[in-house]
């Protein structure tokens, strides 16, 4: 794709893809804390993910949220054509949304992005992140991001140690495809410089040496949550029965015709008194006994795969030119 327009003029450049608003706060709060406000920070996302996470009184509760509806009237949209977007960036200052793309940009590439004019939004939403100086490859990754309800964070790093550091930070607060162009940076302007210094030099002085700088891919680890499973333990009832043989006493009382002859025995009962008899009976004890009958054991299987990386590394070639002597003359003449 075929962009001209690059929107930033800083030395490096870090941005990454924030899947929900919890990665995007902790990157977005990471860069106040190494000293980037808001006005050297970019957010971009769709209206409707500003709209799902910061309309309304949800907004004011964090500073990413406060950014993505500055200025903007609460989400409405500033015209619909180009020329009406670039007069209403004076008014909406840092934040605009860019009708027929979805995309709302908050920050200082806003007015950068827009101002480039119609070039810079011909391509759509990869046009616009091309244009705000992020590659190709990245861009479409990014837009498919963005249309699926992530947000993209680009920073400005003022140093390669700032760069490093803030890329470090996206990665660990869960930002993916982060992407940082420090390392190119880095090694293009000590060729420049190496060339600028060697350039310079008299031939007849001795011997000059251009060196060859050539990138290596290195690829680390780190981990990552991908999921899990959560145990919860609760208490539930059930009716029991239990089947139990109780004994139980009943005084009876029978009268039945005697006739005999009066006995010692029968004479010493002849006096007043009185007999008690006891009932008895068997009642149910209830009782309770906790028992293990059975056991959850939690696990983990390890597994290891293979994945390839692929990217690029750059190398310096240097090209050898054999000059004749009408050459050497003619580039002597020009020298004069």
């Amino acid at each position: 794709m075929e962009n001209t327009t690059n929107t930033t003029n800083d030395k490096f450049m870090v941005t990454g893809l924030f899947k929900d608003k919890d990665s995007a706060e902790c990157a977005y709060n990471a860069l106040g804390e190494r000293g980037y406000d808001k006005d050297s920070t970019d957010v971009m996302m769709s209206d409707e993910t500003r709209d799902r996470y910061y309309s309304g009184a949800a907004a004011d509760d964090t500073e990413l949220g406060s950014k993505a509806l500055e200025g903007t009237g609460a989400g409405a949209a500033i015209g619909g054509t180009l020329g009406a977007i670039i007069a209403g960036i004076a008014a909406i200052g840092t934040s605009v949304l860019l009708p027929g793309i979805g995309l709302v940009v908050a920050g200082p590439l806003a007015a950068a992005l827009v101002g480039a004019g119609a070039g810079g939004l011909a391509g759509g939403l990869v046009g616009a992140l091309i244009g705000a100086g992020i590659p190709e490859e990245h861009a479409t990754e990014y837009e498919s991001g963005i249309k699926s309800g992530g947000i993209v964070i680009r920073a400005n790093p003022r140093t390669a140690e700032d760069a490093a550091f803030i890329e470090s930070k996206f990665k660990s607060c869960g930002g993916e495809q982060v992407y940082s162009n420090a390392s190119r940076q880095t090694m293009t302007s000590a060729i420049a410089a190496t060339m600028d210094t060697t350039g310079r030099r008299d031939a007849n002085q001795g011997e000059v040496s251009i060196p060859v700088i050539e990138e290596e891919l290195q690829v680390g680890k780190r981990a990552v949550e991908t999921g899990g499973l959560r145990f919860e333990t609760s208490i539930t009832e059930r009716p029991v029965e239990e089947n139990v043989t109780l004994r139980e006493e009943n005084v009876t009382v029978n009268r039945r015709p005697v006739d005999r002859a009066v006995t010692d025995a029968d004479m010493s009962a002849i006096k007043e008194g009185d007999l008690t008899v006891t009932e008895r009976a068997e009642q149910a004890v209830v009782g309770k006994e906790a028992r293990v009958v059975e056991e959850v054991v939690i696990g983990k299987d390890i597994s290891e795969r293979t994945e390839t990386i692929s990217d690029t590394v750059r190398r310096t070639e240097v090209d050898v030119e054999e000059l004749s002597g009408d050459k050497m003359k003619n580039r002597s003449n020009s020298a004069g």
